[in-house]
């Protein structure tokens, strides 16, 4: 290789080294890529790893204060997925909204002591004091019911009437 090299031309030489020289850059710049990208996916492991690992460590005072704050709940007034269907039909009812109003279970967390109920509610083509008034009958039943995405649109063609997406969890105690 070596003789060859020494054998070529001057201009040959200068081609085959800038040739050589680009090729390595190229390289180079694929190698320190991926390595910037093994590195930054390391440490997001780490990230997590080490988060994961301090919910585990404070796993007793975590379940502590669960159980804490399930002995001040009453059992009677939680709500079931079909109990919360309910309990939002009679507020939609109470404060006039009742027929712009579907409502959809949506998924349900279960752990040892309590369920978490989770429903989408929709009501269409209400006017901005119904929906604070649905808002404050269920703020009433907190810690019960609980909102947690609202998201509010106008109406296009009357913007005095306003259509919004809850998303509306439940406590559930598992007996």
């Amino acid at each position: 290789m070596k003789t060859f090299f020494f054998s070529r031309h001057i201009r040959e030489k200068i081609l085959l080294t800038t040739l050589l020289a680009l090729v390595a850059i190229v390289w180079l710049g694929r190698v320190a890529r991926s390595a910037r990208a093994f590195w930054v996916d390391w440490r997001a492991t780490a990230t997590v790893l080490a988060m994961q690992q301090q919910w585990l460590d404070n796993r007793a005072s975590i379940e502590a204060s669960a159980a804490k704050s399930i002995a001040h709940l009453d059992p009677a007034r939680t709500f079931s997925s079909p109990r919360l269907l309910g309990e939002l039909s009679t507020i939609a009812d109470q404060v006039g909204v009742r027929n712009g109003t579907s409502s959809e279970i949506l998924e349900t967390q279960l752990t040892n002591q309590f369920s978490v109920n989770t429903v989408q509610v929709a009501v269409r083509n209400a006017d901005l004091p119904s929906l604070l008034s649905f808002y404050d009958e269920l703020e009433k039943r907190a810690p019960y019911i609980g909102l947690e995405q609202f998201s509010l649109s106008a109406n296009p063609t009357n913007p005095s009437l306003l259509s919004a997406v809850m998303r509306v969890s439940s406590v559930e105690i598992n007996r």
